[in-house]
């Protein structure tokens, strides 16, 4: 597996020096994902951090109406957990499955804190990410209050043109919270982008 993506996505969020990288990668192990598997349910408490080399994931929960509503799609070096219920070992509300057969490392509970307090260059890289994913985060909220439909597919398709390639069309009109007969409508009124 391509471990490197681990080391290029710490050296590009933070200043991450290459000696640390052989005891950070030594507390990952690897675990793959077949297509449609579920990775954790809601209900369960998270147990593991996962670093995606190859493939996608999605985490969604269920509306009051029972209607699945994607918040996260996680391709290749993008980290998919959920570490509120990691950290409190409390039941998460999320859903996460692999989209794609899907290759990961991950960190265990106990392994997590073990990198958090004894790789100061790995924890200064999640608290400076962590950061930048909740200004995205209230960044994402506004656009989803005040958007369109027309906009956010828009917005998708300037931001993360690749998901549109990759994942089938339900999926991406969950993610931005319409039907599939509205997606259909607005792609075809924006074919010319």
């Amino acid at each position: 597996m391509e471990k490197h993506l681990l080391l290029k996505e710490l050296q590009a969020k933070h200043t991450f020096p290459d000696e640390d990288f052989p005891k950070l990668i030594s507390l990952f192990e690897e675990r793959s994902f077949r297509k449609n598997k579920m990775v954790f349910k809601a209900g369960e408490v998270v147990k593991e951090v996962y670093f995606i080399l190859k493939g996608c994931m999605r985490q969604y929960y269920i509306s009051p109406e029972g209607a699945e509503r994607i918040i996260y799609f996680a391709q290749e070096s993008n980290w998919c957990s959920e570490l509120y219920s990691l950290l409190h070992e409390t039941p998460t509300n999320l859903s996460t499955q692999a989209l794609e057969d899907t290759e990961t490392i991950f960190l265990s509970r106990k392994n997590w804190e073990i990198a958090m307090t004894t790789i100061p260059t790995f924890t200064m890289y999640h608290l400076k990410n962590h950061q930048r994913i909740l200004v995205k985060l209230k960044e994402e909220v506004g656009k989803a209050v005040n958007e369109s439909p027309d906009e956010k597919y828009r917005r998708l398709l300037k931001e993360s043109p690749e998901l549109l390639q990759r994942l089938p069309q339900y999926q991406i009109a969950a993610y931005l919270g319409i039907t599939q007969e509205t997606l259909s409508r607005i792609r075809k009124r924006n074919t010319k982008i």
